[in-house]
């Protein structure tokens, strides 16, 4: 049983793909891609993120969801989180990548996806180092898929804070494949709710303390 689901799950993505016309399948190694910045040793291959237990996340999570939410994910690859997220009422979806190739294909997903599905939210692609990107006052769903070590991570979750500092709001951290959940889980700013496991696909849920 566990295997034909694990098979249903491959599956329902390349389905997903040839259905919107979208390349995210795919995985990429780093190594020949053009990534500008000191920071590609601490980055991870790109892999999708599975639709099945992605969607069946977001189905559960969305009661947390703040209204009008914004969600980046920090590291977004091909895209493919920003396009299942944008079934889920955000009002707008980022995605933040250091991989200039990846970038590219994450801006094309988006716009043939867009154009056959004609959701309500906007597409941002921003190719940049995920520790140099400024956290805007309106982002308040953070998405990673385990994209880079805990040394970068521990940057990143202080640039959140510090946003929070300048505009206090309540956020959403979701971690898939969370291998350095421990980073996040040894600060005192930041809280897990929840911690979901579908079918071997972990994630965990994280908010600031209020």
């Amino acid at each position: 049983m566990a295997t034909a689901t694990k098979l249903w799950v491959l599956m329902a993505d390349h389905l997903y793909d040839l259905r919107h016309g979208i390349d995210t399948c795919k995985g990429s190694p780093l190594e020949g891609l053009t990534i500008g910045g000191e920071n590609k040793e601490r980055g991870t291959r790109y892999q999708p993120t599975r639709v099945v237990p992605l969607r069946k996340l977001f189905r559960l999570v969305e009661p947390l969801v703040p209204s009008n939410s914004v969600l980046v994910d920090l590291g977004c690859g091909k895209g493919r989180v920003l396009l299942v997220a944008s079934e889920f009422g955000f009002k707008e979806v980022r995605g933040v990548e250091f991989a200039h190739e990846l970038c590219e294909i994450a801006k094309k997903n988006c716009a043939v996806f867009k154009a056959r599905k004609h959701f309500k939210p906007d597409w941002r692609i921003i190719e940049a180092d995920v520790t140099q990107y400024t956290i805007e006052p309106d982002e308040t769903v953070f998405f990673m898929f385990n994209p880079f070590d805990e040394i970068i991570l521990q940057k990143v979750l202080d640039n959140i804070a510090t946003s929070l500092q300048m505009r206090p709001r309540k956020i959403l951290i979701i971690y898939y494949n969370p291998r350095a959940a421990e980073t996040i889980e040894r600060r005192a700013d930041f809280t897990r709710l929840q911690e979901y496991n579908f079918w071997g696909y972990n994630f965990k849920v994280y908010s600031n303390r209020e």
